[in-house]
């Protein structure tokens, strides 16, 4: 039978995070947003770093909580509740580390996978996208030439989270001329590495508090041990699918958590408002606005849920995966809209949650995969 209770962990772990958006996060969100890409700010890092949680699914033995996918989504609801911008750099070094948990050998994890559980932050970044290929990753141009035992990697990516940031880099290369899934491949590239510098900084509309740069890759010299995965013909291709499978769900989540906060703050707003002698919430044509938002949300949370639990388990979770990133994506920007409206002029004000909930939801129907990506992914599978 299916069912919902929460284990004593989860619930520990949800009031938890709660505390510190509701302290730390949510005081300082609009500050910090104002900032942009061209700052970063490490004191929001700084504090999950304290309590592990910059990269929660680490298996323990190298210094991570081990958390499944279900309550990771939890973690990442409360987070994005205060500001989805943290939970995005959270959820990028889970991306980041995904294929070295995976894939990786016991080298590669215990050389980078407890940089992001030390009580010092770090932070990593996935380096997949580039100018000409976000959608269709067989378009990728990122060219990673043997010379030995080594690998040259030469190319540019574009739009990548915690790159200016970040103490290494997962990229994805192909290593033939002839580019295709079947030549994709996965390094881990230290950033220090000799001709890997950054590009222009990336301005974002929402999610600012998570830095996206240019990254460019100029005859950056690897060893072959830096290969994740293996070097089989579509390993890194299978390696890339996987990891974007369980990605999606999380996504979903922080999806959730901006609809959920964007909520809160139109019902609360609705009780206070008074209007013709009485709060607005008693007015059929807010409720009922309030009513769909609720039950948009549950389901969009119901649905997140259900793909963690089929990752969680080993089973087939590619379709409930999309599903759960495309519909709470739509809900985040319906809520966020709704949220506006009900607030009314205040709502529509620059620098206020309102405005940030709304700039936040916009980009996530974008990330990992547009929507349209994900209809398409959904309907290759009826």
């Amino acid at each position: 039978m299916i069912g919902f209770d929460l284990t004593r962990e989860q619930k520990r772990l949800v009031e938890k995070a709660r505390a510190l958006v509701r302290e730390e996060i949510i005081p300082r969100a609009l500050e910090i947003d104002a900032q942009g890409d061209d700052r970063f700010d490490w004191s929001f890092a700084e504090l999950l770093a304290k309590h592990n949680l910059l990269c929660p699914t680490i298996p323990r033995e190298y210094g991570g909580l081990e958390l499944n996918h279900l309550t990771t989504a939890l973690l990442l609801e409360e987070i994005a509740q205060g500001c989805a911008g943290v939970a995005t750099v959270l959820n990028t070094n889970i991306h980041a580390a995904s294929p070295i948990v995976l894939a990786g050998t016991r080298e590669q994890k215990e050389a980078f996978l407890p940089l992001l559980t030390s009580s010092q932050p770090a932070l990593a970044a996935f380096a997949l996208t580039e100018p000409s290929a976000g959608s269709d990753v067989g378009a990728i141009s990122s060219l990673a030439e043997p010379d030995g035992d080594e690998y040259v990697i030469t190319g540019t990516k574009d739009y990548i989270l915690n790159a200016s940031v970040a103490s290494f880099f997962t990229v994805f290369a192909c290593v033939t001329p002839i580019r295709n899934r079947a030549s994709l491949r996965a390094f881990i590239i230290p950033a220090s590495t000799p001709g890997l510098t950054l590009g222009r900084v990336r301005n974002k509309v929402g999610i600012r508090y998570a830095n996206t740069s240019e990254v460019l890759l100029d005859g950056v010299r690897v060893s072959a041990y830096s290969m994740v995965g293996g070097n089989r013909s579509g390993s890194g291709y299978l390696l890339l699918t996987q990891t974007l499978d369980r990605g999606r769900a999380l996504v979903g989540a922080v999806a959730v958590g901006i609809a959920q906060a964007a909520y809160n703050l139109a019902l609360n707003h609705a009780r206070t408002r008074i209007q013709f002698g009485k709060p607005i919430v008693k007015y059929q044509a807010v409720s009922f606005a309030l009513a769909e938002m609720a039950t948009k949300i549950e389901l969009a949370r119901l649905m997140t849920w259900k793909a963690c639990w089929l990752i969680d388990r080993d089973q087939d979770h590619t379709t409930a995966s999309s599903m759960a990133k495309w519909y709470a994506s739509e809900v985040a920007l319906e809520a966020a809209s709704k949220a506006v409206e009900i607030l009314g002029a205040g709502g529509y004000m620059a620098n206020t949650l309102a405005d940030k909930y709304s700039r936040d939801a916009r980009v996530l129907a974008t990330v990992e995969g547009t929507n349209n990506i994900q209809k398409a992914i959904i309907a290759s599978l009826l």
